[in-house]
């Protein structure tokens, strides 16, 4: 909502005569100070340090202006978006291949109710920025447990992703860890990398996040109507109790562990893996290609000691690196981040080519 406000006004500001600076931190404020009002006193704060080193003048009033009537605008659009209800109350089912409740979350009560917690029941129902509608690219179903698919996954992620497994390489358990931060982070991240490598203008970098943003939650909307959709079950789930999923293929493991803690919702498909293949098709169209030589760094560096940045030549390697992470971490079939992949990039693609802040690029 910020990014896509503060689009909105520099373009305003820029054919109206106004500080586009000015009408950008103006915009960003309106839309924040509401939606986290928490934090409110670091956004005036902000706003304040902003304001001062912009010239006073005319210019600077009508940005401000600007900037107020398109924050303004945003919150109004999105008023009745559906976000309020993204949570719920969730009933899992029973059946082999069914979402179970996973620790720690099974212990834990989302806001405003008790315990066990499934997170954003119903966030596959909000009203997307760019896509029409949710279910758009909704994935095709999964396998199911008796299907020789499934045994190959379930085998894979049961040796790859186990907490003390004794396959996964040193640069794959890394990788785990790296990404498991918010994908928000990041492609956000890697935006401002790529952006500081070339000379720009205001416009274009707002509509570089405007776009960025909006497909990486158009990707979280239709992948939560995906998840809870079909309602696979976790690995946690899957190799505990295989015991009772009516496949003499797969062998139980009811102490098995995954690397990282396993997110409170259904596996198919990785919204991880959805959102970076979305950030990744906008980056490369407004960067002009794939190939761009970047190094990140992850937040998870100040949780996990010794954790090295890494570097990449493409930005779609980032995008399958980060997907398969959450195989890895033992989170995710494999299944579950390859159609996250699809659904991302099918994703990114749209917004590319239908929001109204990727026009002119």
């Amino acid at each position: 909502m910020a990014h896509i406000a503060i689009f909105n006004a520099v373009s305003e500001a820029m054919k109206s005569h106004g500080n586009a600076e000015a009408a950008a931190a103006k915009a960003a404020h309106e839309v924040l100070v509401k939606t986290l009002p928490a934090g409110a006193s670091v956004f005036d704060a902000l706003l304040a340090k902003q304001l001062i080193a912009i010239p006073d003048g005319s210019e600077k009033v009508i940005g401000l202006k600007i900037g107020a009537k398109a924050g303004a605008a945003m919150l109004a659009a999105r008023a009745n978006d559906g976000a309020a209800t993204g949570e719920g109350p969730y009933k899992p089912g029973s059946k082999p291949g069914a979402y179970q409740f996973t620790p720690p979350f099974d212990k834990m009560a989302p806001p405003g109710g008790s315990p066990p917690y499934a997170a954003f029941p119903n966030l596959g129902k909000v009203t997307p920025f760019v896509l029409k509608s949710g279910d758009q690219f909704r994935a095709p179903p999964p396998y199911m447990v008796r299907d020789p698919e499934y045994v190959f996954d379930f085998n894979e992620v049961k040796a790859l992703g186990a907490r003390n497994s004794s396959i996964r390489t040193p640069d794959q358990t890394e990788m785990a860890k790296f990404w498991f931060e918010m994908s928000a982070f990041s492609w956000n991240r890697t935006a401002r990398i790529l952006a500081a490598q070339q000379t720009d203008n205001l416009l274009n970098h707002a509509r570089l996040f405007a776009a960025l943003n909006a497909a990486m939650f158009d990707a979280i909307i239709a992948g939560f109507d995906s998840k809870y959709t079909y309602n696979f079950w976790r690995p946690t789930t899957a190799i505990r109790t295989a015991a009772t999923d009516d496949n003499n293929l797969t062998d139980a493991d009811p102490a098995w562990e995954p690397l990282m803690d396993t997110p409170p919702m259904p596996d198919y498909i990785s919204t991880h893996a959805d959102q970076g293949a979305a950030a990744s098709v906008v980056l490369i169209w407004f960067f002009h290609g794939d190939e761009h030589n970047f190094t990140l760094t992850s937040t998870m560096a100040g949780i996990v000691p010794g954790l090295h940045s890494r570097t990449f030549q493409r930005i779609s390697d980032a995008a399958v690196e980060n997907a398969l992470s959450r195989l890895y971490a033992g989170i995710h079939f494999r299944l579950a981040c390859l159609s996250g992949l699809t659904q991302g990039r099918n994703v990114g693609a749209w917004v590319v080519q239908h929001a109204p802040y990727t026009e002119g690029r």
